[in-house]
């Protein structure tokens, strides 16, 4: 699975109806077998292009492609874990492993093999 960053610009709307920009005019490509870190101070985007990766965002400007295909959605084939984590705490640990196959209907047998 590839993924590609062309000319991405992502904005957000602050409170004082201003725009603020988190990323501008991001472009890689990230091969099939690489390996990444994305590191930066807090506030750098680091979320934010992990947000449009896994299609919880839509970039503003530009285009994310997963396997060639534009990021349009939520794509059940890319996550990610944020520094904090947010496990759910009445859960075990596989609990909460299981919780994204689980609420795509997959039974306990077929989530334990």
């Amino acid at each position: 699975m590839a993924l590609e960053f062309r000319n991405v610009v992502k904005r957000f709307a602050t409170n004082g109806g201003a725009e603020l920009t988190a990323i501008d005019g991001l472009s890689f490509t990230v091969n099939e077998g690489e390996f990444v870190s994305v590191v930066g101070p807090s506030g750098c985007g680091k979320s934010t292009l992990l947000s449009m990766t896994a299609g919880l965002y839509q970039p503003t400007e530009g285009q994310v492609l997963v396997s060639g295909k534009p990021v349009v959605g939520p794509n059940e084939h890319v996550g990610f874990m944020l520094q904090k984590d947010l496990l759910l705490p009445w859960r075990n640990i596989l609990s909460n492993i299981e919780f994204g196959l689980e609420s795509r209907g997959v039974d306990k047998a077929e989530r334990r093999r």
